[in-house]
């Protein structure tokens, strides 16, 4: 007859959901804010392109049609941000995570694609033959520079939040097969070691 074992948290499927709850609930919170900073600053740049859209630059040959193109860009990531993940996910029929990692992608890429066209505008040669000097229009360049170096830093922000979310997730798996941790009044906590 071999001696029983005590079930670990890892053989109760219930239990290990328990956990993923508990344990992400403050990673989740911290990448919705994230989320919705990275939308309120496409949404600053987007305005400030479309104010200048709208005050003469629709009438400069293909940059008017770079800055209206710039503008609908930022509202559908806006919009993309502000719903999340899972609804965008149900929209565009794939997982929750492409949506999610979609979503940032085409963030960044305004983002670094808006600071290339600045940059090139300020070159001897410029953008199609449109050049700017300086942080010229002011303030609007000023803005739209930082809304734009803002998105980047959020997002960077966001994939180390994401990451460490990733790893406490998995330590807190590992302990589960463990069993160094079991769960009691819904609360997880760690075994201590017996007393001697």
């Amino acid at each position: 007859m071999q001696p029983r074992t005590a079930p670990t948290l890892a053989d109760d499927p219930q239990s290990r959901t328990v956990l993923r709850v508990v344990a992400t609930i403050p990673s989740r919170r911290l990448l919705r804010v994230l989320g919705v900073a990275t939308a309120v600053l496409v949404a600053a740049g987007a305005y400030v392109h479309l104010c200048l859209y709208r005050h003469g630059y629709r009438t400069i040959p293909k940059i008017g049609v770079g800055f209206l193109l710039q503008v609908m860009g930022s509202a559908i990531v806006v919009l993309a941000l502000l719903i999340g993940p899972h609804a965008v996910a149900r929209v565009a029929h794939v997982t929750d995570g492409l949506a999610g990692l979609l979503t940032r992608v085409a963030a960044a890429g305004l983002a670094i694609g808006t600071l290339t066209a600045f940059a090139l505008t300020r070159t001897p040669d410029g953008l199609f033959d449109f050049q700017e000097r300086g942080l010229q229009p002011a303030p609007q360049a000023l803005i739209a520079l930082v809304a734009e170096i803002g998105v980047l830093v959020v997002l960077g922000a966001w994939l180390l939040a994401y990451q460490r979310a990733r790893r406490e997730l998995r330590a807190a798996a590992a302990a589960t097969r463990t069993g160094a941790l079991h769960v009691s009044g819904g609360e997880p906590h760690r075994r201590s070691a017996p007393r001697t």
